[in-house]
């Protein structure tokens, strides 16, 4: 038996109820805590975003990434 206490946590399990057509309150948290574990499962770390979105550039690049400037030479570019 599933006892809640606090309003906003049943107003929220009756939305999931209704809108999924799950049977009842403890079928509804039941669901939305187990999209919640997938959908945390599909997180991809923002450093590992990145560069995947860096390849995909590079790879639509028509010519390859210019090499790093030294400090030296920022410093000429800068006029320093």
């Amino acid at each position: 038996m599933l006892s809640i206490r606090d309003q906003e946590v049943r107003t929220l399990a009756e939305a999931v109820m209704r809108k999924r057509g799950a049977s009842n309150l403890t079928a509804a948290i039941k669901l939305a805590l187990q999209h919640e574990i997938e959908r945390a499962d599909e997180v991809v770390p923002l450093k590992q975003h990145v560069a995947d979105i860096r390849a995909r550039a590079l790879a639509k690049a028509k010519f390859p990434p210019a090499p790093s400037f030294t400090k030296e030479e920022r410093d000429a570019r800068w006029g320093q």
